[in-house]
């Protein structure tokens, strides 16, 4: 495991989180993630990467942190269609601005990221690669958990 690559995305999760939502995460121990077995994750932003690291890295959370993040910002809905699709906005504008400042943080690789791509739903289905392991870092706040995966080919 490469923690020059995995670390700063960690990290810039952790500042975006405090400076938009003053949020303050705490990470536990990662563990290598079965990618075939159920979650309990509702919304996932994904972006794939690419350059001299190709992979994906997932930001997966539970509508509720992302409703509660969405209240913490002053956005107002009308209606529970309305949370959904501003909710899956914020995931989306969230997992580009940490992969954005992750990959300003890795100087030693040149690395491009795609747009993120959401994922939501009861046990939606991320498409990683077969042949590479996805590392799992748990987060913890007093708002809700959320999840950073990393898979990078050669981890």
């Amino acid at each position: 495991m490469d923690v020059s690559l995995i670390n700063p995305f960690l990290s810039a999760c952790e500042d975006t989180f405090a400076t938009m939502f003053n949020i303050i995460p705490q990470h536990k121990p990662p563990y290598l993630l079965n990618p075939i077995s159920a979650h309990s994750w509702e919304i996932s932003g994904i972006v794939a990467v690419s350059g001299d690291v190709t992979g994906v890295v997932a930001f997966r959370l539970h509508k509720i942190l992302a409703d509660k993040m969405l209240d913490i910002s002053g956005v107002s809905v009308d209606s529970p269609e309305e949370k959904d699709e501003m909710a899956g906005q914020l995931v989306s504008e969230l997992t580009n601005i940490i992969t954005g400042n992750a990959v300003s943080a890795i100087t030693t690789k040149n690395i491009s990221v795609s747009a993120p791509v959401i994922r939501s739903g009861e046990n939606h289905v991320i498409p990683w690669p077969r042949t590479t392991r996805i590392i799992g870092v748990p987060f913890y706040t007093r708002q809700g958990a959320f999840e950073v995966n990393v898979c990078f080919k050669g981890m």
